[in-house]
């Protein structure tokens, strides 16, 4: 059955996808009841144990099998059961959840030539302060390089910025450098796709790791530092556009000269009143791809972080409730599933409101492979309304209630608050903190 005929399969789906020995337990509280848990308590932000239990005991403990007047299961008993729920189980849920999710996909909100966009970004979490998290994630240092008590970890993600969903993502110790975790992710990446990275990401490795995989790269090239010579001479000559080859690097990260060359482009941007931007990627047809529309289209790749804000503002990325290593990546796990459901939820949305017609020739505009330009939708949805109608709509599949009712409320919030995107509008990016990190109170006094 496709989605058109049932927009709420996905929903009703979600709560079976637990594998058949997921559901085998001896007390109340079962893998699957551990990964709903982490969803209500990770996904509201702020939710403690106790809290989540309790709140899961009023709205779903009939569906559950839960008293919600007893004792069990309890806060303590949720800890316990996180210890037996594997990262595995955890990432292939997801993955799942993934395949199922096409609506997103098959109309993306923003669309260049067929592609896939998928947006490459890293950022720095915080951790709570516990041994087990300092051993394995490790600290940051001060100016005096003396190590500081607060563990944080390395978080990279790839983000599909055309359905705003997460494909995937690497969790690594604090001092990982992000290209290594780029060179992890570049597994999942292949044909018809298109990475968006900032500056810290083109290397001689990554390209090539892209370039057998048929994948191709649009990402913006440091002008301080050129890691490749390539870049650095593209830079001095001040030309605007130039097709340069570059040698392979093996697995080893090496230079073999027995491995092609790799053809790679350079697009100037010039700037009033600021250094030049230089962007390296490998669609090398000028005619095809012109260099305004590449630019305009890495514009785009701001929407990773726009996701790095709402799962760390909204959701509560970085209030981590975990005290083991594992748990880590079970929270981060449950926020991409969540975040999953949000973006079907949304395409669902569009689907149902906007006239058939128009539905069809926005999609085939936004997946035309011959198409030069970018192409974006004229219509945005509060992110906000977006996760709490998503929330609702979990809740009552879970509860096996009358999803079909929750579901056409849903349609119609998001619908009512809709929004109509300004083309054109552009603020500039303001620095909030100091350029070294936040000054101690001592220092503000002395100031």
């Amino acid at each position: 059955m496709s989605l058109y005929a049932d927009p709420i399969h996905v929903f009703r789906r979600f709560t079976h996808l637990m594998p058949r020995h997921w559901q085998r337990r001896r007390g109340s509280l079962g893998p699957s009841h551990v990964v709903l848990s982490l969803m209500m308590m990770s996904v509201l932000g702020c939710q403690g144990y106790e809290r989540t239990i309790t709140e899961m005991k009023k709205e779903l403990g009939d569906a559950l099998g839960w008293d919600p007047h007893a004792d069990t299961p309890s806060a303590a008993a949720l800890c316990q059961a996180r210890r037996k729920l594997s990262t595995k189980n955890c990432t292939d849920l997801v993955s799942q959840v993934y395949d199922l999710c096409t609506s997103a996909r098959t109309c993306a909100s923003v669309g260049y030539g067929g592609f896939r966009l998928l947006a490459l970004d890293g950022t720095q979490l915080a951790l709570p302060a516990y041994a087990a998290f300092k051993k394995h994630f490790g600290c940051p240092s001060n100016q005096g390089q003396k190590e500081l008590s607060c563990p944080q970890a390395s978080l990279l993600l790839l983000w599909d910025v055309g359905a705003n969903q997460p494909v995937a993502w690497d969790v690594g110790p604090y001092r990982t450098a992000e290209k290594t975790q780029a060179n992890l992710l570049a597994e999942v990446i292949g044909p018809g796709d298109l990475v968006l990275g900032d500056r810290n990401f083109p290397s001689r490795r990554f390209l090539t790791l892209a370039y057998h995989r048929k994948a191709h790269v649009l990402m913006r090239a440091r002008t301080d530092q050129m890691a490749l010579h390539a870049f650095a001479d593209f830079f001095a000559s001040g030309e605007n556009d130039k097709i340069v080859e570059i040698e392979s690097r093996n697995e080893h990260g090496r230079i073999d000269p027995a491995m092609p060359t790799i053809r790679i482009r350079l697009i100037r941007s010039r700037r009033d009143g600021s250094a030049d931007h230089v962007y390296v990627t490998t669609l090398c047809d000028q005619d095809q791809h012109p260099a305004a529309a590449l630019i305009e289209l890495y514009h785009h790749r701001w929407r990773i972080e726009t996701a790095f804000r709402e799962l760390k503002l909204w959701h509560g990325l970085e209030r981590f409730h975990a005290r083991h290593v594992a748990g880590i990546a079970q929270e981060i796990a449950a926020m991409m599933i969540f975040q999953l459901l949000a973006s079907e939820l949304a395409a669902q949305v569009k689907m149902q409101h906007i006239a058939k017609e128009d539905h069809e020739n926005q999609c085939k505009k936004n997946n035309n492979t011959t198409e030069s330009a970018v192409s974006v939708d004229t219509i945005r949805f509060n992110r906000r309304i977006v996760a709490d109608c998503t929330i609702s709509l979990i809740k009552a599949a879970a509860a096996n209630r009358n999803i079909k009712e929750a579901f056409d409320d849903a349609m119609q919030r998001i619908w009512r608050y809709k929004q109509k995107v300004r083309p054109g509008r552009s603020f500039t990016r303001i620095r909030k903190s100091a350029q070294r990190g936040w000054r101690n109170e001592s220092n503000k006094k002395k100031t």
